[in-house]
């Protein structure tokens, strides 16, 4: 067990240290892929304060784990054709760009400031905030404004509904805005460990006329290639360590399982209320990190 010396939480012994690290990466987990927003949000923040980890130590394990949300979650809804693979992948020319600046500029430029910039994401997440609760009651538009890009690029789409087994059909609109909010949710995955999706959710349903249950998934589905894009620079770093980001990765993975199953049969309306509620706590967070609490 010395191995795990690095994540004891106070006084308890490494075993029970283990426990709480798993319930934390578990809950984190069952929460991103219910959301599609790959857990970060929280687990970053607990591994900081609740174990004393260096901070890159803690978004190297977060990014780590959102493969192996995206990678439990993912494949399940690209086979039931809930996952728009073509507007992920579109979206993704965005957020891997955005993924892999936002973590070179990490581990190089704000090695030793992490704070800074932290602050711009706040406005963008009371944005989504406000674009969510706009669009609380409605979860698509039947008849959108045309848009070249995406009938170009053949991005609408049909998926069956998991509660109701009904067909339904969806245009896509707002290619730009929404290929805007891809990058910045890339540097974010880069730069603080999170998933994302705080940005691509509620840009694809509320900006792009993507029904959310579609989104999430298609969300879930880019995180992994954005996390990898990360993950990559962080293990070069030296920040990738075993003893934290094993146990992440197995609780992670089946809190995702969980947090799938919740996200296919809850209502829209009360999936579109737990997301407000998670970008006000990941403002919170952001401001908390920005004034150096979790640094």
């Amino acid at each position: 067990m010395s191995g795990f010396v690095v994540v004891t939480l106070g006084g308890l012994s490494p075993w029970l240290s283990l426990v709480v690290l798993l319930v934390v990466a578990f809950a984190a987990g069952t929460v991103g892929a219910a959301l599609g927003v790959g857990g970060g949000l929280f687990l970053v923040p607990g591994l900081v304060l609740l174990f004393g980890l260096d901070i890159h130590v803690a978004i190297a394990a977060s990014i780590v784990s959102v493969i192996a949300t995206s990678s439990a979650a993912a494949s399940g809804d690209v086979a039931t054709g809930l996952t728009n693979v073509r507007l992920g992948m579109f979206l993704e020319t965005g957020t891997a760009v955005g993924g892999l600046l936002g973590a070179v500029v990490a581990v190089t430029v704000l090695a030793s400031q992490p704070n800074v910039l932290v602050f711009a994401f706040v406005p963008v997440i009371l944005l989504a905030a406000v674009l969510m609760l706009h669009t609380r009651d409605r979860d698509t538009i039947p008849d959108p404004p045309p848009d070249p890009i995406a009938r170009r690029l053949r991005l609408d789409g049909e998926y069956v509904g998991p509660v109701t087994g009904i067909r339904r059909s969806y245009r896509v609109a707002g290619t730009r805005p929404g290929l805007g909010f891809a990058f910045l949710a890339g540097i974010a995955s880069g730069l603080l460990g999170i998933g994302g999706g705080i940005f691509k959710v509620p840009a694809m349903n509320a900006v792009m006329n993507v029904p959310l249950r579609v989104a999430t998934a298609t969300s879930t589905f880019m995180i992994g290639v954005t996390a990898a894009a990360g993950a990559l620079v962080y293990l070069f770093a030296g920040d990738v360590v075993l003893a934290v980001a094993a146990p992440v990765i197995l609780a992670v993975f089946f809190g995702t399982v969980l947090g799938r199953r919740y996200g296919h049969t809850a209502p829209v309306a009360r999936l579109k209320t737990l997301f407000v509620g998670l970008l006000v706590v990941a403002a919170f967070l952001m401001v908390a990190r920005g004034v150096g609490v979790l640094a």
